[in-house]
């Protein structure tokens, strides 16, 4: 047996730094759980092209400048006629846009996140035509399409190359 100090004191220093290790543990779970949200507007903030959405969708959502189209920092992906843009407003980062555009026939969908990945609102469009209000039900399945995509795409791209001018011309309907 050890006296009853040195026991005591070895006792706390092994609870010390168990704690000190769950602790590191836990920062490095959470850091490594960020919302795919948190990982692409960094990307977008960092190196998105500047454009402007939509003035239609920025009315719809009652987001900065409506008439003239809110100003955003953009990742774009094209595959076929399928135009899919994450948008970030540049005045207020927490405005976050995920748009799915079909360049063929011009029919769109946009749902406004938090920059936490939680749905606020969704709306569906055709060209710069009238937005109508998707059902909850549509709304949260369509983005769940689109937290898969954008979250592979976070996974695997640890920057995004900005957008060039051409390929954008697709997303501003």
């Amino acid at each position: 047996m050890c006296p009853s100090r040195k026991c005591a004191r070895r006792a706390r220093l092994t609870v010390l730094a168990a704690m000190l290790a769950a602790g590191t543990m836990l920062a490095a779970s959470v850091q490594a759980a960020a919302p795919w949200t948190q990982t692409l507007s960094q990307q977008a903030l960092d190196n998105g092209f500047l454009t402007r959405l939509p003035p239609n969708v920025s009315t719809a959502f009652g987001l900065t400048k409506p008439q003239e189209g809110t100003e955003v920092r953009q990742l774009l992906t094209k595959q076929g006629h399928q135009i899919k843009t994450f948008n970030v407003s540049v005045a207020n980062h927490d405005d976050v846009v995920v748009l799915d555009l079909n360049g063929q026939s011009g029919a769109s969908v946009a749902y406004l996140v938090s920059r936490d990945g939680e749905l606020r609102k969704a709306v569906s469009y055709q060209g710069a035509g009238e937005v109508k209000p998707l059902g909850a039900a549509d709304a949260k399945a369509g983005l769940a399409r689109e937290k898969r995509y954008w979250s592979a795409r976070a996974k695997s791209a640890p920057a995004a190359a900005p957008a060039t001018p051409a390929a954008q011309t697709g997303s501003g309907h």
